[in-house]
């Protein structure tokens, strides 16, 4: 297995290269695509070489992969300030921007593959303060909307067997829509809680990020089937509060100057694991965010902050 992550250690050296998050005010935001594979002899992950799908001051930024791991997806303002969603292709590098609203912001992008084996998008619409809600589209079709609820929706994450998980925004609360309702106060789930959440891989749940009383952030499983609440593992202090699932449950999230993680079917071990060093790309960049991991585990998205 991976060494175990020593907390000290990388918070020694997220002092050294000025990558606390949040301490210097950025300029904009970047997603770099690095390769990614794991050895099944050693049962280690590899970080590769890193590659920048954006180069620009702006917002780019929510990467989120294709199910068929040949595309990704993301969020950026690059006509009349506007956010837009765009796609990039892996084998050609080919950009194309999917959605075209000269009055409306999207976000969030998510793909899920349809019966008919097409690919359907999700995002976040903003249409106006306070009024957000989760829109579906396919190809070459109107969009609708993909929720009933109109509670405003910051995040959002979809499981299409059991409905959405609906990050209220202003309230840092969870509710949840199950298939054919409408999510109200009786569908409320939890307080306090980060804006990373994520349909669980191979499992009938969803998890999201619970803020603690004490400071302490801790990773929950929450089923809507049974409305149960585990505690998976809690973030290390200095961690981005972003964090993603492959499709083999494993958990990876940014520290500092180090890629770690946690295979949540080990549930002997309590600790995250050092699978990688990471550091900013250039001089051009502070600290990484958000991060996406594709559905064949073989590409990782990350996104950095520009100075």
């Amino acid at each position: 297995m991976p060494n175990n992550y020593k907390n000290s250690t990388l918070a020694g050296y997220a002092l050294l290269t000025g990558l606390l998050p949040g301490s210097i005010h950025a300029a904009g935001f970047d997603v770099w695509l690095y390769s990614l594979d794991y050895n099944e002899a050693s049962q280690q992950w590899h970080l590769g070489d890193a590659k920048a799908i954006t180069d620009r001051d702006g917002y780019d930024n929510q990467p989120n992969f294709s199910p068929d791991s040949q595309n990704l997806l993301f969020t950026s303002d690059r006509v009349d300030a506007q956010n837009d969603i765009y796609q990039y292709r892996l084998d050609d590098g080919n950009l194309s921007q999917l959605t075209f609203t000269p009055k409306q912001s999207e976000y969030s992008p998510q793909a899920f593959k349809t019966a008919s084996d097409g690919v359907q998008i999700k995002y976040v619409v903003e249409q106006g303060v306070p009024h957000q809600s989760v829109w579906q589209q396919n190809a070459n079709s109107p969009r609708q909307r993909a929720i009933n609820s109109l509670i405003p929706a910051g995040y959002f994450a979809s499981d299409e067997q059991l409905g959405t998980l609906i990050w209220a925004r202003y309230a840092y609360s969870l509710y949840f829509e199950p298939l054919g309702e409408t999510a109200d106060e009786r569908h409320f789930v939890v307080a306090n809680v980060g804006r990373s959440i994520h349909a669980i891989p191979n499992d009938n749940a969803f998890s999201y990020l619970h803020k603690q009383l004490d400071g302490d952030r801790v990773i929950k499983r929450f089923s809507p089937l049974d409305n149960s609440h585990q505690r998976l593992i809690a973030l290390p202090a200095s961690a981005s509060e972003d964090y993603t699932w492959s499709q083999d449950n494993w958990l990876f999230n940014i520290d500092g100057g180090a890629l770690v993680g946690w295979h949540a079917d080990s549930k002997s071990d309590a600790n995250w694991q050092l699978i990688s060093p990471i550091s900013p790309p250039s001089a051009d960049y502070l600290s990484a965010s958000r991060i996406a991991i594709s559905p064949d585990s073989k590409h990782l998205a990350v996104v950095w902050q520009r100075k």
